[in-house]
């Protein structure tokens, strides 16, 4: 049996042996086939099919380093970098003596600040090449990215003595003397650049030069040579344009980005240039007209469409805006533009949670993306997350120092805080960068009022509303600004215009019907709010309103009492339709009866939370604590996210002689959390900060609560004793007194004058 085996047993290993060998032949054979067809379509420009091949090879010996290399510079050119970025690093890895992978990936990281590892790339370099002249080029990028001039100085002298005839060193060095305010020595290398290569890149930087020594004659004169040399360049005309814009020649702008078109009309970043040309100078149909062309001509349509849905958001078009970024989403729902645009549209319509879902997405795929990070921080702001807003401004301020977004965010937290001079300059700051930065703009212009500057607030405010006509943030400031002015008529015209535009505006409404009032005419205040009403009967602000108004100056409380009720039944998590029904029962003296009904009423149905709220609110109103609390925790314990329940008994935690301010923290962040826009709710997590000592967590609180409802005594004077603790002497004076000037006999009253006495 042996015998016979042996021979079966070696005949077989050795056909397995030559199968084996002759799998790998074919493998090395299609390896080089896929790599040969890769280089040919590089050579024809064909990169994306170049793509398809070198992934081939790769699939077959993951660790060829040239496949690596060659897939990375084909994702270069097809303009995807972090692709690039991991082909070129893991080629360099595997392959040290590539030189060309290893600066590329050093390049990389200096573009993306990362100055260690690019510092750890360029000593791989000089380890293989001690010699080579662009490892200390860009050694000196380093150098001049940690402000050490003399090292950067050094670097950039040391690959100038490697190869003296490479202009783009002289560039480099003339960076490191501007630095240094070495002018003269920078002018003479930007010559030397142009003396050994006049192509356009070296003449602008020339250009560009001039202009930061405000010397716009020469620059102008080194743009036309660069026109002259290259006239049929369109890059030349752009950065003739460019310059034009930035003199605010806007005509002469117009014109050389349309010879430039005129060069290349097949261009979609041409008519892209045009079209933000067109939406800097805030030339709308101009400007749309120019990004849907592009649309037609881009080989990335989806991008110019979420382009085109940016400028309609910023235009105020925001249904034109939704429909464009539906149309890319429809067909890419990962594309990273029209999910930024969604979430700008989710933050103004305050459903900040999906807009932080998508935002967080994006900031998860492109961990540098400055703007994802300042709507993350709108959105915190707006979900009243003061920390996590203000954490979120810093990375963007960590990412670029200057960035406009994060200058206006600050400028946002500084007008919270009433520091409305810093909010100010930072809002200018970020408007020079951004001319057409709307939320930049608002703030500077409310900023102003707040200054006692109403007459450039005003004219900010109008400047924007040319923009934006219909918008009701602008017109309700202008309307603000008139009755700052006096300007009864001018803001009357400008409330009801916001009216027609939006009938449910409450602002608007009430503002409208406290000049009434102030004017004697409570019947007029009355009939207006009525008709309101009667269009729309369901609206539970506009119950309140009359409500109120009836209260103070009707004859029939029942009513009054009857529209409290009816707004607790449509929005029973309003803490203030409770509280204004337990007040007006103190007045007309029916509180106990009211007490016994809903005491009745509870025992009957031990699971109508809304009653326990009402039963707790009125206890409360009589001074029973105890009670109200009782009825607020049996309420909770029925349903423990009432935020209506949770700010109310907060308020009353918080007040106590020995209070537990952390659960009461627990509710009023639970509330807020359920209703972060709502005044009232704002100003008792406020009034928690405030008695917990965090002064400035309170004053943003009630500043916040204050912006909503600016024609509440109560929600002033509590601003004002986060401003008084502050240190803000002059700044709480002001709204003590802009409480007095309210002529309510609103509960404070006493107190607020005994501080102004104080302060004065």
């Amino acid at each position: 049996m042996l015998c016979f085996c042996k021979p079966l047993y070696f005949s077989t290993l050795v056909l397995l042996c030559l199968i084996f060998i002759n799998g790998c032949s074919d493998l090395d054979e299609k390896k080089a086939e896929h790599q040969k067809k890769g280089m040919e379509y590089t050579v024809g420009e064909n990169y994306k099919a170049a793509i398809i091949e070198f992934r081939n090879v790769i699939q077959i010996d993951p660790k060829y380093a040239e496949a690596r290399y060659q897939l990375g510079l084909a994702y270069l050119k097809t303009g995807q970098p972090q692709k690039a970025f991991n082909e070129l690093e893991r080629a360099a890895s595997l392959d040290p003596s590539n030189i060309d992978a290893l600066i590329k990936t050093a390049e990389m990281y200096l573009i993306g600040k990362n100055l260690k590892e690019s510092r750890e790339k360029i000593s791989k370099i000089l380890e293989v090449d001690k010699d080579f002249p662009d490892a200390y080029a860009l050694l000196a990028y380093i150098e001049l990215a940690e402000n050490n001039i003399d090292a950067a100085e050094k670097s950039i002298t040391q690959a100038l003595a490697l190869n003296s005839e490479e202009s783009r060193y002289y560039i480099i060095f003339a960076r490191i003397m501007s630095e240094a305010n070495r002018i003269d020595e920078a002018e003479s290398a930007l010559k030397k650049a142009v003396e050994i290569n006049s192509e356009s890149n070296n003449l602008n930087e020339l250009a560009a030069f001039y202009m930061t020594q405000k010397n716009d004659y020469e620059a102008e004169q080194i743009l036309q040579r660069a026109l002259a040399e290259n006239p049929d360049m369109p890059e030349a005309y752009l950065s003739l344009a460019k310059f034009y814009m930035n003199k605010g020649q806007q005509a002469e702008a117009e014109q050389n980005i349309l010879a430039a078109i005129a060069k290349k009309p097949e261009s979609a970043d041409i008519l892209i240039f045009l079209a933000n040309f067109y939406r800097q100078t805030r030339a709308f149909e101009q400007a749309e007209k120019a990004y849907k062309e592009a649309i037609t001509k881009s080989n990335k349509p989806a991008d110019v469409k979420a382009m085109l849905a940016g400028f309609y958001y910023e235009a105020g078009k925001y249904e034109l805006a939704s429909i464009e970024v539906e149309s890319v989403l429809t067909d890419d729902a990962q594309h990273n533009m029209a999910n930024l645009v969604k979430a700008k549209l989710y933050i103004r319509d305050r459903k900040n949670t999906e807009a932080l879902t998508i935002l967080e997405k994006c900031i998860k795929e492109n961990p540098r993306w400055a703007e994802a990070y300042y709507l993350r921080g709108v959105a915190y702001l707006q979900k009243g997350k003061i920390q996590l807003s203000l954490a979120s401004a810093n990375e963007v301020l960590k990412l670029s120092p200057d960035n406009p977004d994060a200058l206006t965010l600050l400028a946002q937290h500084l007008f919270l805080k009433r520091d409305f001079e810093a909010a100010k300059n930072n809002s200018i700051k970020a408007l020079q960068q951004t001319p057409g930065n709307f939320r930049a703009g608002m703030i500077l212009a409310k900023s102003q009022l707040y200054l006692g500057e109403t007459e450039s607030g005003i004219k900010m405010l109008l400047e924007m509303e040319s923009y934006a006509p219909d918008n009701i943030e602008i017109l309700y400031n202008v309307s603000l600004a008139y009755l700052a002015q006096d300007n009864i008529l001018k803001a009357t015209m400008t409330l009801e215009k916001i009216l027609d535009l939006n009938p449910e505006f409450t602002p608007a409404l009430v503002s409208i019907s406290k000049i009434f009032v102030q004017q004697k005419k409570p019947d007029q205040a009355i009939a207006l709010v009525r008709k309101s009403l009667q269009k729309f009967p369901e609206n539970p602000d506009y119950l309140l309103l009359l409500a109120g108004l009836l209260d103070r100056y009707g004859s029939s409380p029942e009513e009054a009492l009857a529209l409290l009720e009816k707004a607790q039944t449509i929005d029973p998590e309003n803490p203030r339709a409770y509280t204004m029904a337990a007040n007006l029962l103190v007045r007309t003296g029916e509180i106990v009866n009211a007490i016994d009904k809903y005491k009745t009423l509870t025992q009957k149905k031990p699971d109508f939370v809304e009653g326990y709220m009402a039963l707790g609110t009125l206890l409360a109103e009589t001074g029973d604590l105890a009670g109200a609390e009782s009825a607020y925790l049996k309420a909770l314990g029925i349903r423990p996210d009432f935020a209506a329940v949770a700010n109310n008994l907060a308020w009353l935690i918080a007040n106590k002689s020995d209070p537990d301010l952390g659960e009461a923290l627990r509710l009023a962040l639970m509330a807020q959390n359920a209703f972060p826009e709502d005044p009232y709710i704002a100003d008792t997590l406020g009034w928690v900060y405030y008695k917990r000592g965090a002064y400035q967590l309170a004053l943003t609180q009630f500043s916040m609560a204050t912006e909503n409802r600016p024609d509440m005594p109560t929600l002033r004077y509590h601003l004002a004793l986060a401003l008084y603790a502050e240190g803000q002497i002059d700044q709480a004076k002001a709204e003590l007194v802009k409480c007095l000037e309210t002529k309510e006999n609103f509960p404070e009253h006493s107190e607020v004058e005994e501080l102004l006495k104080k302060i004065s």
